[in-house]
């Protein structure tokens, strides 16, 4: 579909893109084999008191030719490899010594852990060392405290090699095998690593770069791997993993970095600077993306020096491959509006046949993995170089069954709009589709945008259902990084076409990619940026669906995840429910079978009521919740929700989550899948939100804003309570009480709740000793008196109602709700340990 020119381009068009080029380090030639005599006869150590004579008499360097022999197979790049049989020799010259490399893990082939780094090689003396730095404080080098700061940023030694040989260029040679064979922490993958059972497999040497493939044998804790799931015992067990390392030089000249702003998303580097002119430490955060530069710096739009490019995984099923592509370049129109035009390419990566040379986890390659795991999901991520935050090497993980979570999902929350979900399998042309959706979202992580949870609230709910404004604006939600998933909110009758139920890219991720990559005419440093990206975040103000999720907004019912329309909460999951009733009336004619179990029927079940409860957690938020806008000084930046909003929040409750759905009891499904269960279901799902409204943060929330509000304005704790006892307790007040199964397990659960809300907090962590002043109140809020007064009235609305009980089960029901109330009002003292 068509990508509708967004409204931050009008306010964007004046601007002046400039970038610079960037240069390629050229392959080194090979070295011209030196005679078995010339190599006998090493380079002199440059830092020798007397040429050719070792500084110490000690020395355990050999000659050149003695360590590196005629059987040695040569590689040349970054430096030169020698393998020579089981043995692996990194020679490194002395310009590349004290250099910051990216050094990645990852695992090609078995269970292990994966893992970054930036490391640097180091000599003292006749030893060469691998570092570990860190750039998370940093100071001008011109600057008096720079030293003192260095210092502190010392880098632990994670491995310590004797220098073998000197070669003909003064290159320091050492024997790196252990550094792939053995347990050094920070290089191994598994946990006890056998060094009779590792080896070396194969290293691959390029201008930037040096690639290192190993077989590594241990024990591994039940954890979770990229290539698999972790054995279901979780004991410690013998592992094998083909590990893969990559060591990559930094750039030599450095990106300029984009400084970070909370009012737009990206995932960002932090340092603290020390040389800073304010009168603190000032932590600076960088943001995370690609370096994009322009062919013709002078263009409105122009190619980049270097696009993104995304190798797809030949793993990949072929017949999604496409779509995968699409999920990827759905990112172009975004670039272009920054002024970068084919900025993002997908492609699919050469198989060992084709290129032996190829890995995807080289670190120069960004990828998009194909896993064969039964993991239902989808990650997206980033390596960076930590100066900068310039993304180097870019990972999506596709796990093979995030279909099946696709199918459940559009099936639970499309079915009704679409025609094609009613039938299962899902057809290829919409799995495709669904999978293209995952696809953008993951790449959206990737280069660099973290999730934006606040977009779904942004959008009208009557708007999203209307044809016109979804495609003007894209879909129902103006981000792919919000977990908004398919337009669940619109009915049959909105006549919305299928195209339209599941998200694109949309205004907001357009304008995030702009904010981020845009050149800034004339800027050279990060603060010269600040003013122009300041007036783009501010358009916010008036804009709403440009805005991101504020940072430590706990509390914002606009602020969900699996939301679509939580503009409106109440509204949206009363449109939700309706065609979550159609749902319920086609799992089985779609998944029943002859010759096939119920195990689909059953899951879709599942899936259903879980659904369920996320419509009324989203209703349940607004209690006690504040909307929120992220602002740099120019005004309020949270807003609490009115008391009228609140109380319909409760009322809706009442109405629909503390009354079991019919739809949910039909007898003729249900013994398709269970011989028992679906009330222990239900009130399963019904104290889940009987806890989130009774939740003690919550509660806080609502003494909090009754102290800080104008009198009168606030939805009290007291209201709450009142309006929860007439949704939980409606029938005391009826003539003829009577209280079904599903009722009195509701009720069982609110003084459930309550009773963790009375018992004191648990002293964890902290010595019996410990002075009064360092242990937590006792009770340290309003929460318990309010809650005992209420226990108090309803235990008198509970004794009145006893005597007009319609069946023998709610009398006993009654009888024993009043004797709980008073365990829980008068609960017997504490008996002291005898032991």
């Amino acid at each position: 579909m068509a990508h509708p020119r967004p409204l931050v381009a009008a306010a964007m068009a004046t601007w002046i893109a400039i970038a610079a080029g960037c240069s390629r380090t050229p392959t080194p030639p090979a070295p011209t084999p030196m005679p078995a005599d010339t190599r006998a006869a090493a380079t002199p150590d440059p830092e020798s008191d007397t040429a050719g004579t070792p500084s110490t008499s000690r020395s355990r360097i050999r000659p050149y030719g003695r360590v590196i022999t005629a059987e040695a197979e040569t590689r040349v790049g970054l430096f030169r490899t020698h393998r020579i049989g089981d043995k692996l020799y990194f020679e490194i010259p002395r310009e590349r010594l004290d250099q910051d490399m990216l050094l990645l893990r990852r695992i090609a082939a078995g269970r292990g852990s994966q893992g970054s780094q930036v490391v640097r090689w180091t000599r003292s003396g006749e030893r060469i060392l691998l570092r570990r730095q860190s750039y998370e404080v940093v100071a001008d080098p011109n600057t008096a405290i720079h030293r003192a700061v260095e210092a502190m940023a010392l880098g632990p030694i994670i491995a310590s090699f004797n220098i073998e040989a000197w070669g003909p260029d003064s290159a320091a040679v050492i024997d790196v095998t252990r550094l792939f064979t053995s347990d050094i922490q920070e290089m191994a993958a598994v946990t006890r690593v056998a060094g009779d059972r590792s080896f070396v497999e194969s290293v691959a040497v390029f201008p930037l770069n040096i690639e290192v493939e190993a077989t590594q044998t241990g024990t591994s804790p039940a954890t979770p791997s990229p290539t698999g799931p972790a054995p279901a015992s979780g004991r410690q067990e013998t592992v094998t993993a083909l590990v893969h390392w990559s060591m990559r030089l930094l750039p030599e000249e450095p990106m300029m970095p984009r400084l970070h702003d909370r009012r737009v998303g990206y995932i960002s580097v932090s340092t603290i600077d020390y040389s800073r002119p304010e009168h603190r430490a000032e932590t600076r955060r960088y943001i995370r993306r690609f370096r994009l530069e322009k062919v013709d710096p002078s263009a409105e739009v122009s190619e980049p020096v270097e696009p993104i490019v995304f190798w797809i995984d030949p793993a990949t099923p072929e017949w999604l491959v496409p779509w995968v592509r699409a999920g990827v370049e759905a990112w172009q129109p975004a670039f272009e509006e920054a002024g970068f035009r084919n900025a993002i390419l997908a492609k699919l990566a050469p198989t060992p046949e084709e290129d032996p040379e190829w890995s995807m986890f080289d670190a120069r390659h960004s990828v998009i993995y194909w896993r064969p795991s039964t993991t239902q999901n989808a990650t997206g991520g980033q390596q960076v170089d930590p100066r900068t935050g310039e993304i180097l090497k870019a990972e999506v993980n596709m796990y093979h069954n995030v279909m099946n979570l696709l199918r459940n999902w559009y099936f639970i929350q499309a079915a009704p709009l679409d025609p094609r979900a009613r039938t299962l399998p899902l057809p290829d042309s919409l799995m495709g589709r669904l999978i293209e959706y995952v696809v953008t979202h993951e790449i959206g992580h990737a280069i660099g945008l973290p999730h934006n949870m606040k977009a779904s609230s942004t959008f009208p709910v009557d708007s999203i259902r209307s044809e016109s404004f979804l495609r003007r604006m894209g879909s129902h939600t103006p981000t792919l990084m919000d977990y908004s998933r398919f337009n669940y909110v619109a009915q049959p009758e909105d006549g919305i076409p299928v195209d339209l139920l599941v998200p694109r890219i949309g205004p907001y991720d357009r304008f995030a990619v702009v904010w981020g990559h845009k050149p800034i005419p004339g800027a050279r440093t990060p603060d010269d940026e600040r003013a122009v990206l300041d007036e783009w975040a501010r358009m916010q103000d008036t804009i709403p669906w440009l805005r991101f999720e504020t940072p430590g907004a706990r509390n914002d019912p606009g602020a969900l995840t699996e939301a679509v329309g939580d503009a409106d909460a109440v509204r949206a999951t009363t449109l939700a429910l309706r065609n979550l009733e159609r749902v319920m009336a086609m799992l089985i004619p779609a998944t029943e079978r002859p010759g096939e179990d119920y195990t689909l029927l059953d899951e879709l079940y599942g899936q259903a009521v879980s659904q369920w409860g996320r419509y009324m957690g989203h209703v349940a938020a607004v209690v006690g919740g504040a909307e929120s806008q992220e602002r740099y000084g120019t005004g309020p930046r949270f807003f609490p929700v009115s008391k009228d909003r609140q109380r319909e929040a409760v009322r809706f409750l009442n109405r629909t989550a503390f009354h079991a759905p019919a739809y949910f009891t039909d007898p003729d499904l249900l013994r398709r899948i269970e011989a028992e269960g679906v009330i222990s279901r239900i009130r399963m799902a019904q104290a889940r939100v009987l806890n989130t409204l009774l939740s003690e943060a919550r509660l806080h929330q609502l003494i909090e804003y009754e102290a800080t509000l104008p009198a009168g304005q606030a939805y009290t704790i007291a209201d709450l309570l009142a309006d929860l006892r007439q949704g939980v307790w409606t029938e005391l007040s009826e003539p003829n009480v009577r209280v079904d199964v599903y009722r009195r397990n509701l009720q069982r659960a609110y003084l459930e709740s309550v009773e963790r809300l009375l018992a004191p907090p648990t002293e964890t962590g902290r010595p019996a000793t410990s002075p009064a002043s360092q242990q937590p109140p006792r009770y340290p809020s309003d929460v318990r008196p309010t809650l005992r007064g209420e226990l108090v009235e309803l235990d008198r609305l509970v004794e009145q109602a006893t005597p007009r009980a319609a069946d023998a089960m709610t009398r006993l029901h009654l009888r024993d709700v009043h004797l709980e109330i008073q365990r829980l009002l008068h609960p017997a003292p504490a008996t002291a340990s005898t032991t």
